[in-house]
């Protein structure tokens, strides 16, 4: 009995016991604002056990024994463990300084807090919202005083400024910072997916750690690193099929028949008043015409209309993958990814490929010593369509049957040589390749509490080779007498850059100090060297083999080799009391070889103050978490001038079999100096105690002497141009970004985010006692162009042109007659400028500025709902007010019926049909045309959807069965719209490359 009762305790003990193994845990996982954190790892130690949340954060892990350890991890966050003691367990984590709130810097690793003044700060999720392979593209809309134009042609990375123009001639760009690397251009090898964060920094305090590399803002860029834990395996592509976002309305055949021929009746019956216009127009439809060639007729009665576009363009593809692996251990972490990204245009021939692998490693060598690299290596490879090939076909007569064998296009009998056949020139090769390395490796010392001493030895290399072929059939070889020909391109570079910094950080009671010395030395080596080959016996090597060319005497040689340096001393300290007064003092020392001997060095200081009211006075008041003031202050600086622009430059040049050395570029200046940029900024930030609303406000006054420009000196001197520091020019704005999250409970959010900016510059001095610097050019050389006209008081984007006044009516002529209008007819139909000065005629001095491409503001907004598994995103950008040429508008509403026209001739002045601005239609010149005038020029104010995504985060079930930690779908429409008035192809990229919408289906997998 005893054996039986000991043998029935055993089987409830044991019974027990398998209970508690088996027992089932549930809870949530979420931040330090309680928001949910999907795909957090659950683990219970020592066994393979674990799961993920879902996307409300939740989770529910079997088979647990009682007691057992659960580590709770989330990349960017501390991990946390739990003792398994409860059915239910919630974990809240926190964000890791290390991960977070950090940011490489001249080679140091500060606190981003510890960036004083106008910073904004981009996630690197919020970036791949937007489907591309281009960082700079995703980051248009997305923080308040950067304004970004996109550029459509594949792998180009578009443009980027901010806070505006800061400087009349030279250096417009600001600099990115890729983990403490500086870096001038080729931001298409940026791997977006690499990106943990972007920091843009805005006035003078944040960007004085760079001296005068900063003066036109600094992009930093953070990308991904391990973090402590199980390492984790990240799959990300997506596919997408794109076409014209918009495709310009121009005439038919039947259309620009009609067109000619009231054009051509037009100027008939101005040159003969009293002729018989009927018979006329009856003469030059038909048979024997002296107007139009028989296909046009032969088209025209057919009533067919071709479209030569159609033969050139396509449906576009892009494709893109990223596989990524991190983790990391008690000593080290570790990031490596790799990229593919393919593009093929919507032009033929035209694509892009990019190769990007990455290392990110950091490890422990000793308590007191670490080190790390951060390395990418990227190849990409372009092809181009030639560069006619686009314009040509947008412009090819539609009464022209396609002919893929013809050489020129024609209107009418007469082959235009300037119009090549953009079927044949598909033929042209011209493609391009680029490897990159970019480098960042450093060694950290901390030999005492607060201490760090840290080196850093970066380089940036750059092998890039250009090749093109045009074959012996086609226009562009035909018309140079060429009979083909072959160019090659090679340009190298090497940078490299070593920063050495001490930073000492101590907190004694309430005053917190933090301290920065550093030295940097930097130097860019750059050379190039180019052949042009012609006269080839043969196509068949295109580029390949130059030793066939023949026409040695036509051979072109060209090479040079351009080194800088600059050299850096850099002081900075920061002082906070009781979290609530906050200073940061600066000064950096810069020395550049762009400058003589006499203004080699400049000095840059610059300080801003802070104070949080909020803990100041609004201490009782939970609801608010941030109310701080901002003030700065401080001078930058900017060398972005040519090289070698201080001493005179003379080239060899070989002429009648002996070599003479001639004048080249500028005449030099050892006097030159720093340019200088006086900034103030005043900001205020403001967030609640949950995060739910937070905003940031800025205003700044920029003003900017000593500015580089090019200037007319005396032709004794061999040189008709030098470069001096002349002029001034101010630059003011002001900046809001809001986020607010409407939505917060477990199943449904909604955020929504946005940001408007304005930024307004002019010119308040030029050389000496000169108000306006004319760009003349044109068909003479000496007439006034439109843009790049410099006018004190005005700014540098002016547009120059004559004000529109009216159509001419009959009714008018008799006042019109009084008016000298320059050897220019003005007839009933034909446009009339305003005579501004009231003299009598009009000339150049009635010209005015009617605007400028700066936009009045720009910016972005952006909102994500989710509920449950389902999300839905939408980003937008904006731009209000700029004003903008289109080239192609303006030569379609030019057109006389011999080039293609704009359905919106269709609404041109008649004699019986007055009420209209578009003029009458006329061939032949001695009019004003409407792109002279303010008629032409064009609103580009914009709303363009950037990306509209819907996805779906597969439940934590089945992510289980999947051994998955996370897996989404979604699908995307990029480009979708865009509300604008502006007539071109975009008001952003203009009329040169076509830009796209595209839909995009894409997969995330982790494990």
């Amino acid at each position: 009995m005893r054996i039986a009762i000991r043998y029935l305790c055993f089987l409830v003990v044991m019974m027990c016991a398998g209970t508690l193994y088996s027992q089932t845990i549930t809870g949530k996982v979420t931040d330090n604002e309680n928001l949910p954190l999907p795909g957090a790892t659950i683990l219970v130690k020592g066994t393979p056990n674990s799961t993920v949340t879902d996307i409300d954060g939740s989770y529910k892990l079997s088979n647990v024994k009682s007691g057992s350890t659960l580590e709770f991890k989330f990349i960017g966050f501390n991990p946390q463990t739990v003792i398994a003691n409860k059915s239910e367990i919630n974990v809240s984590l926190s964000p890791s300084p290390q991960e977070l709130n950090e940011i490489v810097v001249v080679g140091a690793s500060v606190k981003r807090g510890d960036l004083t003044g106008a910073v904004g700060n981009v996630k690197g999720e919020k970036l791949l919202e937007t489907p591309t392979a281009n960082a700079v593209q995703a980051l248009q809309g997305r923080a308040a005083g950067v304004y970004v134009q996109q550029n459509t042609t594949p792998g180009s990375s578009g443009s980027i400024k901010i806070r505006g123009n800061n400087s009349i001639q030279f250096g417009t760009n600001p600099i990115f910072v890729v983990d403490g690397l500086i870096i001038d251009g080729g931001f298409e090898s940026i791997n977006p997916n690499d990106i943990a964060n972007i920091d843009i920094l805005k006035d003078a305090s944040s960007t004085a750690i760079y001296g005068a590399r900063g003066a036109n803002g600094v992009v930093v860029i953070t990308t991904k690193k391990g973090s402590k834990g199980e390492g984790k395996i990240n799959f990300d592509t997506w596919v997408g099929m794109s076409e014209f976002s918009k495709t310009l309305p121009l005439m038919n055949g039947q259309q620009l028949f009609d067109l000619r021929v009231d054009a051509f009746a037009n100027q008939y019956m101005d040159q003969n008043p009293n002729a018989d216009r009927a018979a006329y127009i009856n003469q030059i439809k038909s048979d024997g015409s002296t107007v139009f060639a028989p296909y046009e007729l032969e088209s025209y009665r057919t009533g067919k209309s071709y479209n030569w576009l159609d033969e050139v363009a396509r449906t576009g593809m892009q494709t893109n993958y990223n596989l990524s692996f991190s983790g990391g251990g008690d000593k080290g972490s570790y990031f490596v990814s790799f990229n593919y990204a393919d593009q093929d245009g919507l032009l033929e021939k035209s694509s892009f490929k990019r190769y990007n692998g990455k290392i990110n490693l950091t490890q422990d060598v000793k308590k007191w010593l670490q080190i790390g690299t951060s390395t990418t290596f990227s190849r990409s490879e372009a092809s181009y369509i030639e560069g006619s090939a686009f314009g040509n076909a947008l412009g090819a007569n539609p009464l022209l049957p396609i002919d893929p064998d013809a050489t020129y296009l024609k209107y009418g009998d007469v082959l235009n040589a300037d119009a090549y056949n953009p079927i044949k020139s598909l033929t042209i090769d011209n493609v391009s390749s680029k490897n990159r390395l970019m480098s960042s490796n450093y060694v950290n010392i901390k030999p005492a509490d607060g201490l760090n001493l840290r080196t850093t030895f970066s380089i940036d290399i750059t092998d890039q080779a250009n090749f093109s072929y045009q074959p012996m059939d086609t226009g562009q070889s035909i018309r140079n007498s060429a009979n083909g020909d072959a160019n090659h391109y090679r340009y190298s570079e090497l940078n490299y850059q070593w920063d050495n910094t001490i930073t000492y950080n101590k907190s004694i009671g309430k005053h917190d100090f933090s301290a920065l010395g550093a030295f940097s030395m930097q130097k860019n080596s750059n050379n190039y060297t180019q052949v042009d080959a012609r006269g080839f016996s043969s196509d068949d090597f295109t580029y390949m083999y130059l030793n066939g060319a023949s026409q040695k005497q036509d051979f072109s040689l060209g090479s040079d080799f351009v080194t800088t340096t600059l050299m850096s001393y850099t002081g900075r300290l920061n002082y906070s009391y009781d979290k609530k007064y906050f200073a940061t003092v600066t000064t950096r020392l810069d020395g550049s070889s762009r400058f003589g001997p006499n203004n080699k060095w400049g000095t840059f200081p610059s300080v801003a103050l802070g104070w949080d009211i909020s803990k100041e006075f609004l201490e009782s008041v939970e609801s608010i978490k941030l109310l701080k003031l901002r003030g700065s202050y401080g001078i930058a600086g900017n060398q972005n001038i040519p090289n070698y622009a201080y001493v005179s430059k003379y080239r060899p040049v070989y002429t009648n079999g002996s070599v003479v050395y001639k004048p080249s570029d500028y005449l030099g200046n050892p006097d030159l100096q720093w340019e200088r940029q006086k900034q103030f900024d005043f900001g205020l930030d403001f967030a609640t105690s949950d995060n739910r609303f937070s905003m940031t406000v800025d205003y700044f006054d920029i003003k900017n002497d000593n500015l580089l420009m090019v200037k007319s000196v005396t032709s004794l001197s061999g040189f008709t141009t030098g470069i001096d520091n002349v002029g001034t020019m101010v630059n003011k704005g002001v900046e809001f970004s809001a986020n607010y999250k409407i939505l917060k409970n477990n199943n449904l959010n909604w955020d929504v985010s946005g940001n408007i900016s304005s930024a307004k510059n002019k010119i308040t001095k030029l050389y000496g006692e000169t108000t306006a610097i004319y760009n003349t050019g044109g068909y003479t050389g000496v007439e006034i162009q439109r843009t790049g006209n410099l006018f004190v008081g005005k700014s540098v984007n002016s547009i120059y042109v004559f004000e529109f006044d009216k159509i001419a009516q009959a009714s008018d002529m008799t006042e019109i007659s009084k008016i000298n209008f320059g050897g220019r007819t003005v007839k009933p139909g034909d446009i009339v400028p305003v005579d501004r000065n009231k003299d009598g005629k009009i000339d150049d001095n009635d010209r005015y500025v009617v605007g400028n491409t700066d936009p009045d503001f720009y910016g972005g907004f952006a909102t994500d709902f989710s509920y449950k598994g389902f999300g839905l995103n939408a980003v937008f950008a904006y731009s209000i007010g700029g004003r903008r040429i289109s080239s192609a508008y303006e030569s379609f509403m030019s057109s006389g019926g011999m080039s293609a026209a704009h359905t919106d001739l269709l609404d041109r002045w008649t004699p019986e049909h007055t009420d209209t601005n578009v003029p009458r239609a006329y061939y032949g010149g001695g009019r004003f045309n409407s792109y002279e005038t303010s008629l032409a020029i064009q609103n580009s104010s914009f709303l363009r959807l950037n990306a509209l995504t819907l996805s779906y985060n597969f439940p934590n079930s089945i992510l289980e069965k999947a051994y998955l930690q996370n897996l989404r779908l979604y699908v995307t429409g990029s480009n979708l719209f865009t509300i604008t008035k502006y007539k071109g192809y975009d008001p952003e990229g203009g009329d040169s490359y076509p830009n796209s919408r595209m839909f995009v289906l894409g997969l995330n997998v982790s494990l």
